[in-house]
């Protein structure tokens, strides 16, 4: 499963806004930040089966605040962040996506991606891509 695998499926459950990969209780997950309306939902993935884990709402002051950064963001997006992450993809050949944030520089809506090298040693690398 691929990050932007995620972002797509979840597009039944809303927009999404920003997705990882993480460990959690010592098990690797994707974790997508989906707008339900006003609220802002937590949707948290086994890559292995791709069977979504759990679904929450995002209450804690941290996240809500990321997630409303997020949010701002990608309502002066043109573009998809499915689209971003495959076109980061495409231009890293060999690498893999693993995270997505969008934010707001100077007023225009980008997202930091960051890409991970599974082959010659690992190492990851950052880009950020235009969202308008």
């Amino acid at each position: 499963m691929t990050l932007q695998d995620e972002l797509k499926a979840n597009e039944q459950e809303g927009k999404a806004t920003s997705g990882k990969f993480e460990i959690e209780h010592d098990a690797l997950q994707l974790s997508v930040y989906t707008l339900d309306g006003d609220d802002v939902l937590e949707v948290m993935a086994d890559p292995k089966t791709r069977a979504i884990a759990k679904t929450e709402k995002i209450a804690d002051a941290d996240d809500l605040r990321d997630a409303t950064a997020q949010k701002a963001a990608m309502e002066k997006a043109t573009v998809s962040l499915v689209a971003v992450a495959d076109a980061a993809a495409s231009a890293n050949p060999g690498l893999r996506v693993v995270s997505i944030y969008p934010q707001l520089r100077d007023g225009h809506p980008v997202a930091e991606v960051t890409l991970l090298a599974m082959e010659q040693g690992a190492y990851f690398k950052m880009v950020t891509e235009k969202l308008d």
